[in-house]
Parts: C-alpha cells; sequence; structure tokens
C-alpha cells in the first residue's frame, strides 16, 4: 500500500495526546470502561457523572474492516447504570475516534465474531477473549499480551475510551488471517477466521434461531475426555462437528457434526443418556428448563446430524434442515 507509515514522533505525539494514564482513573466517571468506551469523554473535560456523548472533535474512524466477509458496521455492549441496573449500548463504528494506521478496535472486532470484553477497574487492564484465545490490554504501561505472552513491539492505544490494537496482534490468534488491502483512496482490512468455516457459520446460526445464550465451546476429542465413562462417547463417532454445551443453570444445547458410518445408532444412545441426565437435573433444579428438555431434537441429514435442547427446538430443526446442503458431503 502507499500510506505513509506513522513514524515514531508521530505515535508519540499521538499517545500524548490520546492515552488516558492510569493516574486518571480516579477521576473518570463511576462506570466509564476503556473495553467498550461506555463513558467516551476528553481528558480536559469536567467530571460530573453524566453521559457523555462522543468527542465530535476527535475524528471519526474510517477504516474499512470485514470479518468473514460481512462489514463491520458497529458494536453493542452493557453497561451498567447506577440504580438502574445495565442498559445496551450501540456504537457505529464511524462514531468512535480515528486511529493511527494499522490500529483496529480490538472489542468491535471480536465480538463481530463471538468474542468478547472485561474491563478490570483494579489492575486498570483489558481482557478480550476470543475462543480459547485472551488478549490483555494492559493501560499501566499500554502493553498488549497474547495468552500471557507479551507482544514485542506493540502497543495499546486508548482513545477517548476505545482501545485500538495493532492489525499484527490478532493474527497471532490461532486460525486468524488479517490481509491489509488498503488503497490511497483508504484503509481496508479483510479479517477471516475459524468461524468462516460453513460447520461454524450454521451452528451460531443454530445457537441464534434456536434461543441459546452463552455455550461451552468443544471439539468431539475434548467431549470425549468428559463424556466417555458417562455416557461412553467416543470422538471417532462425530468425525467432524461441535459442541455447545449449557452451563450448569441451563441445559440448553447445540451439536453439529458429522455421523461416522455405522455410529448413527450408537451416537443416538450416547445423546439420549445425556438427555435423560439433563432430565433427572431438571426436574428438581430450574425446573423451567424441563420442558426443553422433553422437547429435545435429534436430526439426520444424509451424513450430518443436528441434536439439540433449546427453547425455539422446531425452528433450529428447520433451519439444520434448509441449510445442511452447506455442509457439503
Amino acid at each position: 500500500m502507499n500510506f505513509k507509515r506513522i513514524s515514531a514522533a508521530a505515535l508519540a505525539s499521538v499517545l500524548a495526546a490520546t492515552l488516558v494514564p492510569a493516574a486518571l482513573a480516579d477521576e473518570r466517571p463511576e462506570g466509564w470502561t476503556p473495553a467498550d468506551g461506555a463513558r467516551i469523554v476528553p481528558i480536559s473535560a469536567p467530571v460530573d457523572g453524566m453521559l457523555i456523548s462522543p468527542n465530535p472533535n476527535a475524528g471519526s474512524y474510517d477504516k474499512v474492516i470485514t470479518v468473514n466477509g460481512e462489514t463491520l458496521e458497529g458494536y453493542e455492549y452493557d453497561r451498567e447504570v447506577p440504580g438502574w441496573g445495565s442498559e445496551t449500548v450501540s456504537v457505529k463504528l464511524s462514531e468512535i475516534p480515528t486511529a493511527p494506521i494499522g490500529y483496529l478496535p480490538l472489542r468491535a472486532v471480536l465480538q463481530a465474531d463471538h468474542g468478547s470484553a472485561y474491563w478490570d477497574s483494579y489492575s486498570y487492564t483489558s481482557s478480550f477473549y476470543y475462543g480459547e484465545d485472551m488478549i490483555v490490554a494492559d493501560f499501566n504501561d499500554m502493553s498488549i499480551s497474547v495468552n500471557d505472552e507479551k507482544v514485542e513491539g506493540a502497543q495499546a492505544l486508548l482513545v477517548e475510551g476505545v482501545t485500538y490494537v495493532p492489525f499484527s496482534v490478532l493474527e497471532k490468534l490461532e486460525g486468524v488471517t488479517v490481509t491489509d488491502s488498503s488503497t490511497d483512496a483508504g484503509e481496508s482490512y479483510e479479517i477471516i477466521t475459524p468461524n468462516n468455516a460453513p460447520l461454524m457459520k450454521l451452528a451460531y446460526q443454530l445457537m441464534e434461531t434456536a434461543g441459546m445464550g452463552m455455550g461451552m465451546k468443544s471439539t468431539p476429542a475434548e467431549v470425549e475426555e468428559a463424556w466417555s465413562e458417562a455416557y461412553g462417547f467416543k470422538a471417532d463417532m462425530v468425525p467432524e462437528g461441535v459442541f455447545f454445551l449449557g452451563m450448569m443453570t441451563t441445559p440448553d444445547t447445540v451439536i453439529l457434526g458429522k455421523v461416522a458410518e455405522g455410529k448413527t445408532e450408537e451416537l443416538q444412545a450416547v445423546l439420549e443418556a445425556y438427555r435423560k441426565q439433563q432430565e433427572e437435573t431438571f426436574t428438581w433444579y430450574l425446573s423451567h428448563n424441563l420442558p426443553k428438555v422433553e422437547n429435545a431434537k435429534f436430526v439426520v441429514e444424509g451424513d450430518w446430524f443436528l441434536f439439540l435442547i433449546a427453547e425455539n427446538a422446531d425452528e433450529a430443526v428447520t433451519l439444520f434442515q434448509e441449510n445442511v446442503k452447506t455442509l457439503g458431503e
């Protein structure tokens, strides 16, 4: 590309003008979180505890970012409201401040692909979770760590409450690639992740349609370790698949995969044993979940199967049947 990369002196100027030192943390309004920009406040602005709009003088973010072919338009986050609980805030990418060349808004990118963020006000760090990976931005020295390993030569930027990192940091996440397709007309970045695979795309669509919230994502090999003794599951029953298993307070489950030849009945027996265990649990514990367990579905289409326990099970089965061909043979 023909962009001039930002010089060390220019970057130092940006840092001096926009970074929020840890010493100022106590002066920020209650609830302000660098991870999501809940309080986008100019450093010089008076602090009165009121919600303040994005700084109109900060400049608008104009880089084009696509995640698995979808243009990133914005993101949402939940913000605590003292005395009122919490509220969901929607932020457009064009509303956040501009950033130096090559810097991407970390939360916006990761949440676009099922990631999340957590702000720790005590350590003055933000943790960004993506699958099994974790990125930590330490605002005490602006360092970046990926899976507890410091990324040498990379610094986070905290601009008006929004965390930015060099796009090269994202490439340290397993299976993630970033293509810098910028031209003289503007910056553009194409991000491809493991969730771009047809299996994962359909699995997440099924979760959304089924009404399943958070789930523990596991591979067949990982599930064998947990289920082998209790249910007799073996990873070779499902040569390709993904498991989203419910938490302690919910039986919600979505399992999508390819069933090994001659293993359909054996797999069905395993999943029925799992369902019965959920039924026994939710008969006496949080029993409002019991109808979902009783309405569990096991459907096979060609080489592919779907097992689910969820609120909207019938709708998810229909989606599976309509889209199973996208998984290929």
